[in-house]
């Protein structure tokens, strides 16, 4: 009997694992239509299936009663937050990260590097063979330099998106094969840097990406910085620091942009970033709500605005606190790659919003959350999922 138990807990374990990853390649082909000039009219309906597969997983899962409390309290917070503003993303990613339970962290995040590069690499070759999507983008990009420059896409909509798009693909691949690293792939990654940026002309992106080869070669060369407390302290600083600049820059009256302003002139090596969100009224500091308002969907570059801006300050202050909570587990676990994704990913976070859509897999933080989540209650008592409590009545009777 026992030997039949265990055959039908493989069983429902390897179903829950199957729709996972099913649910986890949609989602990655998602990101990739997204970056495409392709328009997906099937979006919604293929947002609805990954959250039912992210819930039968999740169903399928055992978890312990603080785990279960645990998703419950943030389900709930995310589902008002859904009822006011009426974005099921906070929904889908608390399903996300709770159906991360019990897989594999470095196996999943090597299925989105290798899905994410032969998506990219489809992009590319599609492009320059001229089947689909431009090459390059020629346009006024508001630089103040000159009125049209051209820039190259290689298909992936905005020179900038192009930039993005493969330094994520670097930070993927330094997470997936950390073990395998040496000094000279760090090399080599900075020269894909500057090499894209003749291409791309993104002073953000080869500025963030130099950023995080430099301190990801430093952390891995030293041992003594990977230990030192005083490094991820200062890390939490530079993350914290990072949101209260997006707070001030989106509090700023325009009399305030003045030439000899700070303010101006930091802003003015953004780009004006912080002058365009400014513009938007209920972006600023002083309107910002608990939960965000439904027509709260405008577009702008600075991310951390647009995380309170379009959700709210609840589910603001949560993200900060997970960003928070990951650094902590990075010091614990002397995990010095995620602790350097968190550091560049939040000075990214003050120029692009990237990480700030409705696209889950463009923020790999949320699959560093979906394996550390539930490491605090890890040997607790475990009380089953939904199919496994009926699975377990229909056995007695």
């Amino acid at each position: 009997m026992s030997g039949g138990h265990t055959m039908r807990d493989n069983w429902m374990k390897k179903v829950g694992e199957a729709c996972f990853w099913l649910g986890l390649i949609v989602e990655l082909i998602i990101v990739i239509i997204d970056k495409s000039a392709c328009t997906n009219p099937l979006e919604s309906q293929l947002f609805r299936l990954t959250f039912l597969l992210f819930c039968i997983k999740i169903a399928l899962t055992r978890y312990s009663t603080k785990e279960w409390l645990c998703i419950l309290a943030f389900g709930a917070v995310m589902f008002l937050s859904y009822l006011v503003n009426e974005k099921d993303e906070t929904v889908r990613v608390i399903a996300f990260i709770a159906a991360c339970k019990g897989m594999d962290i470095k196996k999943v995040m090597k299925v989105v590097f290798w899905g994410t590069l032969a998506g990219c690499v489809t992009l590319v070759v599609l492009s320059l063979t001229g089947v689909y999507g431009a090459i390059s983008l020629t346009a006024d990009f508001g630089r103040g330099e000159q009125l049209l420059e051209t820039r190259y896409t290689l298909g992936m909509g905005h020179p900038n998106a192009l930039h993005c798009m493969i330094w994520m693909l670097v930070v993927l691949g330094v997470y997936s094969y950390a073990e395998l690293l040496e000094w000279y792939h760090f090399a080599v990654f900075a020269a894909m840097d500057f090499g894209l940026f003749f291409l791309t002309d993104s002073k953000t992106g080869v500025i963030v990406w130099l950023f995080f080869v430099a301190l990801a070669f430093v952390m891995w060369y030293s041992k003594k910085c990977r230990e030192n407390k005083s490094i991820y302290i200062l890390g939490t600083m530079i993350v914290l620091g990072c949101v209260v600049f997006a707070m001030i820059g989106s509090h700023v009256e325009n009399t305030y942009f003045t030439p000899d302003s700070l303010m101006h002139k930091l802003d003015k090596i953004l780009n004006g970033r912080y002058q365009s969100c400014y513009a938007v009224e209920a972006a600023r500091l002083e309107n910002w709500k608990l939960f965000a308002a439904p027509e709260n969907t405008e577009f702008f570059d600075a991310g951390f605005v647009r995380l309170f801006y379009w959700y709210g300050i609840i589910p603001g202050i949560l993200y900060i606190g997970m960003n928070v909570y990951l650094l902590y587990q990075g010091y614990r676990k002397k995990d010095y790659v995620m602790f350097t994704m968190l550091v560049a990913f939040s000075i990214y976070n003050l120029m692009e919003a990237h990480f700030i859509s409705v696209y889950i897999l463009r923020n790999y933080l949320f699959v560093l959350m979906g394996y550390y989540w539930y490491q605090p209650f890890e040997h607790e008592h475990v009380y089953e999922g939904y199919f496994w409590q009926v699975k377990g009545l229909l056995g007695k009777a």
